[in-house]
């Protein structure tokens, strides 16, 4: 079940940086300007209110009552993930050896997105990364895990939008990761300063 603020974020971060190097967008990122829409206003606002995590994330159970929040915290550890394992194709190859070929290839076509369960997660992306993702985002490795299933095929879906990787989509990535960590800082500060 894929979720639509998941979809508008990625499709807003990645249409920008791939429009900006003369890539196909496959209709992302139109209207965005930025990820203001999606992420300054209450989505970021509420869900970094109330008690902080070890990362400044909300901690404990405001956290997982809140997927989406959960979901969009998680963006950017799972991007510094698939760039610290070889990039993304490096990361299609390692789900297609471990027997979810089938899965990943749905998840770059065109067509609907097969859901990716929290075993496969533990098996590509590894017990320790997983730990260690629930560590700094202060919930349970479970709800990561939960988490980590819907974020990588809907990024995957977004950074292919022709049915292709192409080559440039590392970069795209990069550029996503690093101006969704800003957004994240600055609504940290916006909300942290007294109103």
């Amino acid at each position: 079940m894929m979720n639509p603020m998941l979809g508008q974020v990625l499709g807003g971060l990645f249409g920008q940086a791939m429009g900006r190097r003369g890539m196909r967008t496959g209709g992302m990122g139109s209207g965005m300007g930025g990820l203001g829409g999606a992420l300054g206003g209450a989505v970021l606002g509420g869900m970094l209110g109330g008690r902080r995590g070890p990362a400044g994330v909300p901690a404990g159970r405001g956290m997982g009552s809140n997927r989406t929040a959960l979901m969009l915290m998680l963006l950017p550890m799972a991007m510094r993930w698939v760039q610290r394992n070889g990039g993304m194709g490096a990361v299609l190859d390692r789900f297609r050896q471990k027997g979810y070929g089938s899965q990943m290839q749905s998840w770059v076509s065109t067509g609907d997105n097969q859901p990716l369960d929290e075993r496969a997660v533990e098996q590509v992306v590894g017990q320790q990364d997983l730990q260690e993702m629930a560590q700094r985002l202060g919930v349970p490795e479970e709800e990561v895990r939960q988490a980590f299933a819907e974020v990588m095929p809907e990024m995957v879906n977004q950074l292919t939008p022709d049915g292709r990787l192409e080559a440039q989509a590392d970069d795209v990535l990069d550029e996503g990761r690093q101006a969704l960590e800003k957004e994240i800082e600055d609504a940290q500060q916006r909300e942290a300063s007294p109103h």
